[in-house]
């Protein structure tokens, strides 16, 4: 059968999926009906085999990270609402908790679902060459599998550093297996060289088939080689690796500090500019509401913003863990003062800033409008049944469970509204954005500040994003960004920007790790807000909610004890 099928059926479709053990590299693939001979003897099966590839890219998005606010709560995007234990990889993350012989299944999952999924792809590239499909089909398949063998890998080395590359070969778990480490450049130069041989068999977002929709298309491949080449080219592992010599120093970053490196990180993501083939989605909603397209944007299965992301069916899963309890959530993930202090004001200028007009009497009145798409807050309106909308209140004495006073065990004073459905019942069909271009905005616009200074094209990169968030753009047009700023100011406000833009997007830990600036912003308790009212007038005290913690070596996790003593040729990361 030549017929495409999508992915969401294929899943239906693949009731028996052929899957691998829990573990890591030497894993074996494992099957009670199908095997390698009849899998990849029927069409149906074989493309499903490679759906089931797809089925994890996003698995830190998936319900078991999630219900503690995943990596947002391991950074200093907020806390976990209601978890005062280690189960979840960002609470254990962000107590400084971890250890190379951590038995939590999350944080173990960060080295095994890669791994597990690279064998996968190499499985399928050792079989389909006898399966029954076109010649076409089995080409594009391949690049498909090829990107997704190179994303898993930058999953790895973006956690770990250079990780045993595998290249082609199905290892079996009776082979004597001692396989070392890649280098970090090694690795690079490998998912760089895979994103670019996968690129040229692929449709762009503008030619493929619309019933092959999320599928990997050229975009994809652009945008995972520009976000790997950004983190080659900055502080962590350009040259300031914390392993200062020996053989782990080679394996964890580059050997010396490159400046060409951003050039490569900021031609890559020009490529993709240069397109013409994404957009930041805008829509000012029926009411005149600016900025609504950033909200909106995450409730579109199809977008124009989209170059890679993770299919979901339809459900209610972020509604159901990261609401408030009045509004029947989990109330899994409460936003940090820390986060809420980024957003800028409506004019785009920074609430410390002068001219700002910022009150702290009144500190969420006209404010960048991504803060009231991206945060609920004390009288911010939500459903509360049917299509009625009602204050969510925060303040202490309001009787609602809500409040911080209330029964969460950590409460920031703030919940999540980026992601979540403004209605009470429909499921959405959207899908989690794991690359999109406003990333490449920023991306082309750190790498060009950091190489060339702030010329006019990172102005205009950032103008863009501001544009479309609804903050004004000012007398000068320039959305309250400081004229004639130094290098050393827009790279400040460059990696605001990202904390704004990207907000529980699966970047803000990455991002800071990858600047170095995780072991002190990281390092300080998380703030909250804490609101009594009297009479008609609203007091704020701001407080610490919960230690956090991020010990300067955890900017590289450790390889668990288990994976070292299966392969002892595998070296640890400095620190552990």
């Amino acid at each position: 059968m030549k017929k495409k099928i999508s992915i969401i059926a294929l899943f239906a479709i693949m009731v028996i999926t052929y899957s691998c053990k829990k573990g890591g590299l030497l894993d074996e693939s494992s099957s009670t009906v199908l095997n390698e001979e009849t899998t990849f003897a029927d069409s149906i099966n074989t493309q499903a085999f490679l759906t089931r590839i797809y089925q994890q890219v996003g698995f830190q998005y998936d319900i078991q990270y999630l219900d503690a606010g995943g990596h947002a709560g391991a950074s200093d995007e907020g806390v976990t609402g209601r978890y005062n234990g280690t189960q979840n990889s960002g609470v254990i993350i962000a107590f400084g908790l971890i250890s190379k012989s951590t038995t939590n299944t999350d944080f173990r999952d960060m080295w095994s679902v890669p791994y597990q999924n690279i064998r996968r792809v190499n499985v399928l590239l050792q079989n389909i060459g006898g399966a029954p499909l076109s010649a076409a089909t089995k080409k594009g398949m391949i690049a498909e599998a090829r990107y997704l063998r190179a994303w898993y890998y930058f999953l790895l080395i973006r956690a770990f550093g250079g990780v045993p590359l595998l290249g082609d070969k199905v290892y079996d778990i009776t082979e004597d297996f001692t396989l070392k480490r890649s280098t970090y450049q090694e690795c690079v130069n490998y998912i760089v060289a895979e994103c670019d041989a996968a690129k040229a068999d692929l449709p762009t977002s503008l030619t493929i088939l619309p019933q092959n929709y999320g599928r990997i298309t050229q975009g994809a491949c652009m945008g995972l080689k520009s976000r790997v080449l950004l983190y080659a080219a900055s502080p962590l592992f350009n040259g300031g690796q914390y392993a200062t010599s020996g053989e782990v120093h080679d394996l964890t970053g580059y050997a010396s500090y490159d400046k060409e490196r951003w050039k490569k990180a900021a031609d890559a993501a020009l490529d993709i500019i240069n397109t013409g083939n994404y957009s930041l989605y805008v829509d000012n909603g029926p009411t005149n509401r600016p900025g609504y397209g950033f909200y909106k944007v995450f409730q579109m299965r199809v977008n124009s913003e989209y170059l890679f992301a993770a299919m979901r069916g339809a459900q209610r899963e972020f509604e159901s863990f990261l609401l408030p309890q009045s509004r029947s959530g989990g109330y899994a993930f409460t936003v940090s003062q820390q986060m809420v202090d980024r957003f800028p004001m409506a004019n785009g200028k920074a609430i410390t800033e002068a001219g700002s007009g910022y009150d702290p009497a009144n500190p969420y009145v006209s404010r960048d409008p991504r803060f009231a798409n991206s945060v609920i807050y004390n009288g911010a309106p939500w459903i509360l049944s049917g299509n009625n909308n009602a204050p969510v209140y925060t303040y202490v004495g309001s009787g609602t469970t809500d409040a911080v006073s209330g029964p969460l065990a950590f409460n920031a004073g703030y919940f999540p509204r980026k992601y979540l459905l403004e209605n009470s019942t429909g499921n959405g069909e959207r899908c989690w954005g794991l690359i999109r271009y406003g990333e490449i905005l920023l991306n082309y616009a750190e790498a060009l500040n950091e190489y060339s200074g702030p010329t006019a094209e990172v102005y205009d990169a950032l103008r863009k994003i501001r544009e479309r968030a609804g903050i004004t753009p000012g007398a000068d047009g320039n959305y309250g960004i400081k004229a004639n700023a130094t290098q050393d100011e827009m790279r400040l406000l460059i990696q605001t920007e990202r904390g704004v833009e990207l907000f529980m997007e699966e970047h803000r830990m990455w991002d800071a790790r990858r600047w170095k600036t995780a072991a002190v912003d990281f390092e300080k308790p998380i703030r909250g807000v804490k609101i009594t009212k009297t009479g008609n007038v609203y007091n704020y005290e701001y407080v610490d909610v919960r230690e956090h913690h991020f010990p300067a070596h955890y900017g590289l996790f450790p390889i668990l004890a288990s994976e070292i003593a299966k392969n002892t040729a595998l070296i640890q990361n400095a620190g552990w």
